[in-house]
């Protein structure tokens, strides 16, 4: 038996190099993991997100190598590691807007759900075996097979469990490529504005073609649980201002309470309660799409972060060159 409870000190030993290397290849994910799992302010700090993805492959090198006392010791921290991690999972959980949590970097599904939860759970009890086994004296240098049968088949079982878990990644409605549609040519292909309908910030229910026969909209689809979209929520009313006369909103994955956690919402946005606009525009978050007044995509959608940030600064360029172009012609007119 007391060989078999290698296992678990495999696996958590695993877990963590695989988990710190991903973090270390990807270091924005770590980000976007603290902001969205809402760490403790005092955790919260650039040292330690930096730190951190070290601190798991030191630990995961460190069960492969430790024995007896050290294993005791090492097995504990990871415990406790693993206890913060399942907490700050399962309170995300409970949230009702959608929370990303990027727990390995770029592998597996960055969304907390109830089989994170579940995940993070059989990494605790993993952890909590791999305690028992630095208790009992069992190490990976110089163990020796003791060659009962059912203890390994019930710990690899546990082991495999974990696997699927972390690389388990939930079923999307979301389309795999999101981008603008384009003709045989290349050229920009516009489609007609889904019939969508937002909450406004006093709670009435409007339609998106209502609004945008006033003015021309771009719209920024953010959710409160999402990493980059609270990078980006605090360009709104930078944005609203650089790109006049366009009408800039959020289309917030929520209600209208959220301005009381998230101020820069305030007078900046729509919201999406259910996901049903998000869904009808085909992306996920963060994304953004420029209507037009003529009730027809102007511009867009595109997904992702760093398309989001290049798409508003496309658009604000084009204005820049629009005003300039018309300055030059009052300018002539006055001549």
């Amino acid at each position: 038996m007391p060989s078999a409870l290698l296992l678990p000190v495999l696996t958590c030993a695993a877990v963590l190099i695989v988990s710190g290397v991903a973090k270390l290849r990807a270091p924005e994910t770590v980000d976007s993991a603290f902001t969205s799992l809402e760490v403790p302010k005092a955790l919260d700090t650039a040292f330690v997100r930096r730190l951190s993805p070290w601190v798991e492959v030191a630990l995961g090198a460190w069960l492969l190598l430790a024995t007896g006392v050290a294993l005791v010791v090492v097995a504990t921290l990871t415990l406790a590691l693993f206890i913060a991690y399942l907490v700050l999972v399962a309170r995300a959980a409970r949230r009702p807007e959608p929370v990303d949590c990027g727990c390995f970097g770029a592998l597996g599904d960055s969304r907390v759900t109830r089989v994170t939860v579940w995940r993070n759970a059989a990494l605790v009890l993993s952890a909590l075996l791999a305690v028992v086994a630095g208790l009992q004296g069992v190490g990976l240098i110089g163990a020796v097979v003791d060659g009962e049968a059912l203890p390994w088949i019930a710990t690899a079982t546990l082991m495999a469990a974990v696997a699927v878990l972390v690389a388990y990644r939930a079923p999307t409605t979301a389309p795999s490529a999101v981008g603008p549609r384009l003709d045989a040519d290349g050229n920009y292909e516009r489609q007609e504005t889904p019939r969508a309908a937002v909450l406004t910030q006093d709670g009435k229910l409007v339609l998106l073609t209502e609004k945008t026969m006033v003015a021309a909209h771009m719209l920024v689809f953010l959710s409160p649980g999402c990493g980059p979209c609270e990078r980006i929520g605090p360009h709104l009313a930078e944005w609203a201002e650089q790109l006049r006369p366009i009408t800039v909103r959020a289309v917030v994955s929520g209600t209208p309470e959220v301005v009381r956690t998230h101020p820069y919402f305030e007078g900046l946005a729509y919201y999406d309660p259910f996901g049903i606009t998000r869904a009808a525009f085909g992306v996920s978050t963060p994304a953004a799409v420029l209507l037009g007044t003529d009730r027809m995509l102007a511009g867009g959608p595109v997904q992702g972060e760093d398309d989001v940030l290049s798409f508003v600064a496309e658009v604000a360029e084009h204005l820049r060159e629009v005003r300039e172009v018309r300055e030059a012609g009052e300018v002539s007119d006055a001549r």
